[in-house]
């Protein structure tokens, strides 16, 4: 981490009075609007979205728009782009869930000096997820690995009610502090073509996919750190 994104975190910790995990995914969503958390913010519905709420003869230009977010728009974005806009009332930058990770990772190890963790690529339980696409925020805390999800923050999936809720309404669901079985599950990890594994080794948590495993990939595609 630059000296450069260590003063803007300090300068958003002390505007925003930040202290816990708490405090960070309270003020965080206050100016990263994720794009599918609140897609009516940027007017982001994905695709799939997009084909039951719209007619047809529309879709492609909402797609098209989406999809400039995605690949235009939060592309070019940076750790110190949201930080920045954090110091500015009112503003607002779109996002997915890995930025939303990255800043809050960076913000955590700024207040703490923790070893903060995003781990990256997964599935987990309480969201939508074709694929494993989602990543989160982890921490060693009591010697267990504590995961949090800043991006959890608008809606999230009741599976058993096959239903789109606000994570409040999400009985047992603390996006703080998330509890295992909303976590693990069979898919939430890769199995093919390499198993991936993810533990606590002492005061650390070791991923063997990190550095990345994946020919091409960066090496912290899977496990990124904030230290």
């Amino acid at each position: 981490m630059n000296s450069h994104t260590q003063s803007l975190a300090r300068q958003v910790i002390a505007l925003h009075d930040l202290r816990s995990i708490e405090d960070i995914m309270a003020n965080v969503p206050l100016t990263l609007c994720h794009v599918l958390q609140e897609p009516d913010v940027f007017k982001t519905y994905a695709p799939e979205i997009v084909r039951l709420k719209y007619p047809k003869d529309e879709w492609a230009q909402h797609i098209e728009r989406y999809e400039h977010y995605r690949d235009n728009v939060i592309a070019t974005l940076c750790v110190d782009d949201y930080l920045q806009a954090m110091l500015e009332p009112h503003s607002r930058l779109p996002c997915f869930c890995s930025q939303m990770a990255d800043v809050a990772g960076t913000l955590l190890h700024v207040i703490t000096g923790e070893r903060v963790y995003a781990v990256r690529n997964i599935f987990v339980n309480y969201l939508y997820l074709p694929q494993r696409w989602h990543c989160i925020n982890a921490v060693v805390r009591e010697q267990r690995i504590r995961y949090f999800d800043v991006s959890a923050y608008a809606q999230v999936l009741d599976k058993p009610r096959r239903k789109v809720v606000h994570p409040g309404e999400l009985e047992g669901f603390n996006a703080a502090d998330i509890a295992p079985h909303f976590i693990h599950s069979e898919r939430w990890l890769q199995k093919e073509p390499f198993v991936r594994h993810i533990e606590l080794k002492g005061k650390h948590i070791e991923d063997n996919f990190y550095p990345s495993p994946v020919s091409g990939k960066p090496i912290d595609e899977f496990q990124r750190t904030f230290n």
